[in-house]
C-alpha cells in the first residue's frame, strides 16, 4: 500500500480541464468603421450591378451617399465618434440603404416602376425619395461628428486661454 501512494498506483486519473471558452472580443468603433467601410463598397457594387433595374437617379444618389459615408467613417475609424452618432452611421450603413435597396430589387420590375394610384408616386418614386432623405441624414450626421470635435478642441483653447493668460487682475 506504501508503494501505491509513493508512485501514484491506484489513483484515479484527473482529466484535464478544457480550457474556458474565449471571451468574446468586444468591438472598437475603429473596428466597426472599419468593418462599415467594407459593407458599404460591397453595397455600391450591388447596386452598380442591378444599376440597369433601379430607377433614374437612385445608382447617382447611392453613389453620393457613399461620398459622403466614405470619409467619415475613415474619420471615425481614426478619431471615434460618441456613441449616438456611430449608432446612426451603423443603422445607414448596415440597415437603411441596404434596406431600401433590397425591397426594391425584390419586387417584380415592371411593378416597380408603376404608379400605384392614389398619391401617384410608384415603388421607384419612393425609392429615389428614401435615398434622397439618406443622403440628407448622412450630410447631418456628418456635420455633428466634424462639429462635436470641433467642439472640444474650442473646449480645450478656451481651457488653455484660461489657464496660460494673465490677467489684468494677476499681481
Amino acid at each position: 500500500m506504501a508503494l501505491r501512494r509513493m508512485f501514484g498506483w491506484g489513483r484515479p486519473e484527473v482529466e484535464p480541464q478544457p480550457d474556458p471558452a474565449p471571451r468574446p472580443v468586444e468591438r472598437t468603433p475603429a473596428d466597426e468603421a472599419a468593418a462599415m467601410q467594407g459593407e458599404l463598397v460591397e453595397l455600391v457594387r450591388r447596386v452598380n450591378r442591378a444599376g440597369g433595374r433601379l430607377p433614374v437617379g437612385a445608382v447617382p444618389t447611392v453613389r453620393a451617399v457613399e461620398d459622403v459615408l466614405r470619409p467619415l467613417l475613415q474619420y471615425v475609424e481614426q478619431q471615434s465618434a460618441n456613441a449616438e452618432e456611430l449608432h446612426q452611421l451603423t443603422a445607414i450603413v448596415r440597415e437603411y440603404l441596404p434596406q431600401a435597396i433590397d425591397q426594391y430589387v425584390a419586387l417584380p420590375e415592371d411593378y416597380a416602376r408603376r404608379d400605384r394610384g392614389g398619391p401617384g408616386t410608384s415603388p421607384a418614386d419612393d425609392l429615389v425619395a428614401q435615398l434622397r432623405l439618406l443622403l440628407e441624414g448622412a450630410q447631418q450626421l456628418q456635420r455633428a461628428v466634424y462639429e462635436s470635435d470641433a467642439q472640444e478642441l474650442a473646449i480645450g483653447r478656451r481651457f488653455l486661454d484660461t489657464k496660460f493668460r494673465r490677467s489684468d487682475l494677476d499681481l
